[in-house]
């Protein structure tokens, strides 16, 4: 028998990797999940796994970076379940490389995807929001405390994630809706993964053997505790406490650091 009371919980960018994680734990516990990406197929083998294991999703591919289609993406878990109470805008893309060699339209397709990506649902799921008093999870990094070289474009964008994370929080409270953000660090993910070269072609990403990295499940249950307990601001592991810690009192350490491991950073990024 349908659960009618379940939280409906959309995930973008859940076909893998922290979305994937988070879609699966909330379905565990007995949400209804809307797994969202943009290739259909792989979205629809994604969706297999849920219904195999007995979990209710409803899966609808498209693009977050068009309004359009977010507005469909809303209209459609509502019209199938009824109601909307938490929407996390987990898609986003990475790329690497130093500004001069970055062809110019990534930095475009960067702005699109991880801005305009993660405001467009956002922003279509607050009238849903409004009648459950929901919540609305931004994903930032803890690469927008500091732009990090041959990084910038993404830092970039998460940066800009968390000035409107901030107004929403602000803006939606009246309303009861609770605006969250959480600062992601180093996190395992599939063999598969993918990012843009410099020239705008994606390629596998290289696997950081040098860093401790936490898993998608641990972080999965992070975000998750963080929208239960409503918190506004989370900042994931060591790494990051302490390079928010020093954006905020030494920015002039995290320069000289990064400047001392130039060519590290350039290595990895290459």
């Amino acid at each position: 028998m349908e659960n009618k009371s379940a939280q409906v919980v959309i995930i973008t960018g859940s076909r893998q990797g922290i979305g994937k994680a988070l879609a699966l734990s909330y379905a565990r516990a007995g949400a209804r999940v809307v797994l969202n990406a943009r290739n259909e197929a792989k979205l629809q083998v994604t969706a297999a796994e849920f219904k195999a294991a007995g979990y209710e999703v409803l899966a609808i591919a498209g693009d977050v970076s068009n309004w359009a289609f977010c507005e469909e993406l809303c209209q459609k878990t509502h019209q199938h379940f009824g109601r909307i109470d938490v929407i996390i805008t987990n898609a986003a893309i990475a790329t690497r490389g130093a500004m001069e060699d970055l062809e110019p339209n990534i930095y475009q397709k960067m702005i699109d995807v991880n801005i305009l990506g993660s405001v467009y649902p956002a922003k279509a799921a607050i009238p849903f929001l409004k009648e459950t008093k929901g919540s609305i999870q931004f994903i930032s990094s803890i690469a927008s405390f500091y732009g990090i070289p041959y990084n910038g474009i993404y830092s970039g964008t998460k940066n800009a994630i968390n000035s409107i994370a901030q107004s929403a929080h602000n803006e939606l409270k009246p309303y009861g809706i609770f605006v969250g953000l959480t600062y992601v660090g180093f996190t395992q993910n599939e063999t598969t993964k993918e990012i843009l070269d410099t020239d705008g072609k994606k390629v596998v990403l290289p696997q950081r053997e040098n860093v401790k990295k936490q898993s998608r499940d641990i972080v999965a249950q992070s975000i998750i505790r963080q929208i239960q307990k409503r918190k506004f601001k989370k900042v994931l592991t060591p790494t990051g406490k302490i390079l928010s810690l020093l954006a905020r009192m030494a920015p002039g350490l995290i320069r000289l650091i990064y400047k001392m491991n130039l060519n590290k950073i350039k290595e990895s990024s290459s």
